[in-house]
Order: C-alpha cells, then sequence, then structure tokens
C-alpha cells in the first residue's frame, strides 16, 4: 500500500503542478490579454483623434476652396472697377488734351490778329507820316 500511497501522492502533486502551470498560463494569458486589450484601447484613440484630425483637415480644406473663390472673385470685381477707373481717366485726359489743343490754336489765332493789326497800324502810320516821328515819353509807356 505504501507504492499506492506514494503513487497516488505522485500523481497529486503531478497534478497540482499540471494544475500550477496551467494556471500560471492562464495568468500569462491573462496578463496579454489586459495589455493586448489596452494596446486596442490606446490604438481606437489614436484612431480617433487621427479622424478627427483628418475631418478637421477636410473641413479646412473645404474652407480654403471656398474661400479662394471668393477671394478671387473679389480681386477680379476690384480689377476690373480699376479697369473702369483707368478708361474714364483716359477719356477725361483725351478731352482736357482736346481742349488744350483748341485753346493753343485760339490764342495762336489771337495772337496772328494781333500781329496783323500791328502790322496794319505800323503801315498806315507809315503812309500818313512820310517824316520820320520822334517817340516821346508820354508815347512809350
Amino acid at each position: 500500500m505504501a507504492e499506492s500511497e506514494t503513487a497516488d501522492d505522485d500523481r497529486k502533486r503531478i497534478a497540482n503542478e499540471r494544475d500550477r502551470v496551467a494556471d500560471a498560463r492562464d495568468d500569462i494569458a491573462d496578463q496579454r490579454e489586459a495589455r493586448t486589450d489596452a494596446r486596442d484601447i490606446q490604438l481606437d484613440d489614436r484612431e480617433q483623434r487621427l479622424a478627427n484630425r483628418e475631418l478637421t483637415l477636410d473641413e479646412r480644406a473645404r474652407a480654403l476652396r471656398e474661400t479662394v473663390p471668393d477671394v478671387v472673385r473679389r480681386q477680379q470685381e476690384a480689377i476690373d472697377r480699376s479697369r473702369a477707373v483707368l478708361q474714364r481717366a483716359e477719356e477725361r485726359l483725351t478731352r482736357a488734351e482736346a481742349s488744350l489743343h483748341r485753346s493753343r490754336a485760339a490764342i495762336q489765332r489771337d495772337v496772328a490778329e494781333i500781329q496783323r493789326e500791328v502790322a496794319a497800324s505800323n503801315e498806315g502810320e507809315l503812309e500818313g507820316h512820310t517824316e520820320p516821328t520822334e517817340v516821346t515819353g508820354a508815347s512809350e509807356g
């Protein structure tokens, strides 16, 4: 019987050792699973943050795409207004130049008429007086 008790004790010891090893493996598996779960949670958080950032970037990009045509449109409108102002200024300049030419022509006509009158006056004096006339101080002024 001693042998059977020893064999029973060995079996129990081996069974206990198997149970201890199995428990240790279960503990290790639980730890791995806990670490995996923690990593999964961290990865989910990172993925969520990345998704939020992607949404933010998409919104910014959409806003920029919407803004750029608006900015381009406003710049084009400003360019068009500047062109209109420039065209009106060129038209005023053209009219001013034409007015200046007319004024110069009128001045030239007036000068020519004055010169003709002076020449006619000088001829009339020469025909009326054959003697040279003396210029006095009263007639010089």
